[in-house]
């Protein structure tokens, strides 16, 4: 590329930089996300042999989780900051995507920059490029299943279907809000079909766009029943804590679901009115009119899905999406129709964004929000922490690390844990008994249920062990030390 060709992506570039300097900025301020907490554990775990083959290539989601993997191996995961860098990173591309699409579109240098600047500086989206990976994913998979379905009604172009297919698979395997994302766009995919396709043949045209989805999870079923014996173990698995989403939003810990799903209908508009301005401008064009309505509708159907399984994010994350589905509008829009009012739209969503992020209560925001204004940030999980600490400097610990990873990355590495890969726990397993200095088990009442340890020790959480004395007591997690020579 010449530079005359380079000249005009410096200034999203700088955005992307500010981005990655915004993510490195929180971190040195205490901010961690719980997504990041629990990759890192996960991540620290399998480049330490200590969690199964057959348990890693089962885990859901898996892109955020390989890639993760494959980051480690290339740049050794030291700390945090990695994961953060990286999901910056994938965050400042986006913002360049955004550029290099507006330019496609008509827009001039001052124009493009000046909307992704606006779209780019909204603090939902700040919010959720800091937030992990696999939540940049799903911005990366509906910006091109947006891009997709503002163009297949108008033409039916082979790229176009390729961009939809591509985004749609993107977000279901990145994270679990984006597969109800994906189910939640199902009905609305109808609404970007071109019309004759959808009279004569609606079921070749929904197999075109979702193959490579559709493909894509009956490969990663036939691995489950490859490795465990059931196609769809994996559904087992899939939890909050599993998803990263931690302590963000739990149970009646930002209000209740009816005050969330408003919220994050009415935030969704307010943080992107662009939205509801191309629908209303787009008289006299169907096609463009009705794919601004289903991306709408599949955003507000998924936080709605979200809510029903317990996926909920946040409302600030949820709100994000829209600050994506807006630059999608941008981009796709007719030159000609499009003026300096809905431009202008874009630097109102940076207002509503700010606003949100006040009024957002997720204790996730709430940690985001003090670190950005330089005050004391909050524990994500204080018990996690408190169980970190209690087994740094330790050896010999039997834990099931992969019911809460996120301790591994507050302890910074997993040296000493004997988790479920290892020799050692299959031992304890098969004997129930154990030769370890440090027992760790999760209370079967605590809403989790038991760990693997409290089903190898029935009893332990309650009553301990023999030769085992009390040194860390939760409401969810215990951990036991040994004390003499007697073993359970």
């Amino acid at each position: 590329m010449s530079w005359r060709a380079f000249a005009p992506y410096l200034f999203p570039l700088v955005l992307a930089a500010m981005i990655v300097a915004l993510a490195v900025l929180l971190w040195t301020r205490g901010y961690v996300s719980a997504s990041n907490l629990d990759l890192q554990g996960r991540t620290l775990l399998t480049l330490g042999g200590m969690i199964r083959f057959e348990n890693v290539v089962t885990a859901f989601p898996p892109l955020p989780y390989i890639s993760a993997i494959g980051l480690g191996y290339v740049f050794p995961l030291s700390d945090t900051i990695d994961l953060a860098i990286a999901s910056a990173v994938l965050a400042g591309l986006l913002v360049v995507a955004w550029f290099g699409a507006f330019r496609a579109n008509g827009l001039s240098l001052l124009e493009a920059g000046a909307a992704c600047a606006a779209l780019a500086l909204n603090p939902v989206f700040l919010r959720a490029a800091t937030e992990g990976i696999g939540f940049m994913m799903i911005h990366w998979g509906l910006w091109l299943t947006a891009l997709g379905t503002f163009s297949l009604r108008r033409g039916e172009r082979v790229n176009d279907l390729m961009l939809v297919s591509v985004g749609l698979s993107l977000m279901a395997f990145a994270h679990p809000f984006g597969m109800l994302l994906v189910f939640a766009s199902l009905p609305f995919l109808a609404l970007v079909m071109p019309a004759d396709r959808l009279r004569n043949a609606p079921i070749p045209m929904y197999l075109m766009l979702l193959f490579p989805m559709i493909f894509c999870l009956l490969s990663f079923m036939y691995v489950n029943w490859v490795f465990v014996g059931d196609g769809t173990a994996f559904i087992h698995t899939i939890s909050r804590e599993g998803a990263g989403l931690g302590a963000d939003t739990a149970p009646s810990g930002n209000g209740s679901d009816v005050r969330n799903l408003l919220l994050s209908a009415v935030s969704l508009f307010a943080v992107s009115p662009v939205l509801f301005a191309f629908f209303v401008a787009a008289r006299g064009m169907g096609p463009l009119r009705y794919a601004v309505l289903a991306v709408s509708a599949t955003l507000l159907a998924g936080m709605f899905l979200s809510q029903t399984f317990g996926f909920f994010p946040s409302v600030s994350l949820a709100a994000s999406l829209g600050v994506t589905a807006a630059a999608a509008c941008v981009a796709r829009w007719p030159i000609s129709r499009l003026n300096r009012v809905e431009l202008n739209l874009l630097s109102a969503g940076l207002i509503g964004g700010a606003v949100l992020l006040f009024v957002d209560n997720a204790h996730e925001t709430e940690r985001w929000r003090a670190a950005m204004l330089s005050r004391s940030v909050a524990e994500s999980d204080p018990e996690l922490t408190g169980l970190a600490r209690a087994l740094t400097g330790r050896e010999r610990i039997l834990f099931d690390a992969e019911a809460a990873p996120a301790v591994i990355a507050l302890r910074n590495d997993a040296t000493g844990v004997w988790s479920s890969g290892t020799q050692q726990f299959r031992l304890a397993s098969l004997r129930n008994r154990t030769d370890a200095d440090v027992l760790v088990v999760r209370n079967r009442a605590s809403g989790l249920g038991s760990d693997r340890i409290g089903r190898i020790f029935p009893t332990l959480y309650d009553s301990g062990a023999s030769g085992y004395r009390l040194a860390y007591d939760g409401a969810r997690w215990r951990v036991y030390e040994l004390s003499n020579e007697v073993q359970p």
